[in-house]
């Protein structure tokens, strides 16, 4: 036994002279080793890249840059062929907080994630994609709200455009209703995956990674998977988030189709309690028929489920539903500018377009073929009949 303690203690002892000599040859080695080495940071960036050499220094500087310096980058380079594992071993030689690693060969998102989530240190994980830039104190904002609010696990941000220029809207990171992002969530992503900050722990104690059945929509599937464990998620009502900073970004092949088809999947299991929704009503881009249709079937078990707030749940069915069935009880309309519902009540030959409430007017003659317009804000217009009636269509103005 004591041999063997004098052995370990040699070997640390030549570890540690070895380190050293190392960083007499290069002080940079030194301090990287030492910050992965005995430094725990509050936040550990994920990102994960494939053959962006092209688009990876305003996403990594964008890291580099941030008011907040608490924290690990970890930047999964997934088998590129480009120059993309220079670019990022470039900025390695001269940040110490970058950590990169590197696939022999693509294993695609998800994989990497869970590889950059198995080493993350940090209190909090902060995802980042190489073709975004994050805004100078996306961090500093992000960090704080959740220090000041422990029971969020996930806090998402608005997203801006490439040319936008950030600006806090409040003092304080002001966090929308978590019961209202979870409703969202039946109907969307919820938030968008790039600009969302996660509490680490919580993931492990659950046990929670990103599921590889969710291809393309691995967000929408750790979402769930949070909801499941009791989780809170919400979003900063600012934009912290330069997103799509990188244009012509070329995703692969049939993209668009198996992440729309991967997030009714995730949507038929969130809704499996309520119901069993058909197919032909699921997608993120579902009608207001169709929103109609899965909120009163949520709205029928949940009073007795309690999966999400019910008054909200209510709020929202009505509105949905009652647009809905005036729209169905509307005459769509095409105009030279747009196109919409004008929805007319016959007794007083009042009218108001559906999507722009405040657009309204009076019909003052109508025939079989044709109807005359006077609206309340401007001018006078002729529209042609189709369909019976159940379509206008923009002929002219009657100009004084």
């Amino acid at each position: 036994m004591k041999k063997a303690h004098i052995y370990k203690s040699v070997f640390i002892i030549f570890y540690t002279v070895a380190v050293f000599c190392a960083g007499i040859v290069s002080d940079k080695y030194l301090f990287s080793f030492l910050y992965h080495t005995f430094h725990k940071p509050v936040v550990s960036v994920l990102m994960s890249t494939f053959n962006r050499a092209h688009a990876l220094p305003n996403a990594i500087e964008s890291i580099l840059e941030q008011t907040f310096t608490d924290f690990e980058f970890i930047i999964i380079d997934d088998g590129s062929t480009d120059n993309t594992w220079n670019v990022i071993q470039s900025y390695a030689q001269k940040d110490p907080r970058i950590k990169a690693l590197r696939n022999e060969k693509n294993k695609g998102l998800i994989y990497s994630l869970n590889r950059g989530l198995d080493v993350a240190r940090g209190k909090y994980v902060a995802r980042m994609d190489d073709d975004d830039k994050s805004v100078p104190f996306r961090l500093e904002r992000q960090v704080w709200a959740m220090d000041e609010n422990p029971d969020i696990i996930v806090l998402g941000a608005n997203i801006i455009g490439p040319n936008d220029k950030p600006k806090h809207l409040y003092s304080y990171p002001l966090i929308n209703d978590p019961d209202e992002v979870k409703l969202n969530s039946y109907f969307s992503s919820a938030l968008a995956h790039p600009t969302i900050i996660i509490r680490r722990d919580f993931l492990e104690n659950n046990h929670i990674r990103y599921n590889p059945k969710y291809l393309y929509a691995e967000d929408t599937g750790l979402y769930k998977d949070i909801f499941e464990k009791g989780g809170k998620i919400s979003s900063i009502d600012e934009g912290l988030l330069h997103f799509g900073f990188v244009k012509n970004v070329i995703h692969p092949e049939k993209y668009g189709y198996i992440q729309g088809e991967t997030f009714k999947q995730v949507q038929k299991e969130k809704l499996a309690p309520f119901f069993d929704a058909p197919y032909e009503i699921l997608g993120a881009f579902n009608s207001n028929k169709d929103k109609c249709t899965i909120l009163t079937n949520m709205l029928a078990k949940n009073s007795e489920l309690q999966i999400v707030n019910h008054d909200l749940l209510s709020k929202r069915q009505k509105a949905i539903c009652y647009r809905e069935n005036l729209i169905a009880d509307s005459i769509e309309t095409i105009h030279k500018l747009w196109k919409d519902y004008i929805h007319v009540d016959e007794k007083t030959k009042t009218f108001f377009r559906v999507n722009v409430p405040g657009e309204a007017g009076k019909i003052i003659e109508e025939d079989p073929f044709t109807v005359t317009v006077k609206w309340n804000n401007y001018g006078t217009e002729v529209f042609t009949k189709e369909d019976n009636g159940k379509k206008w269509r923009f002929k002219e103005e009657i100009k004084k």
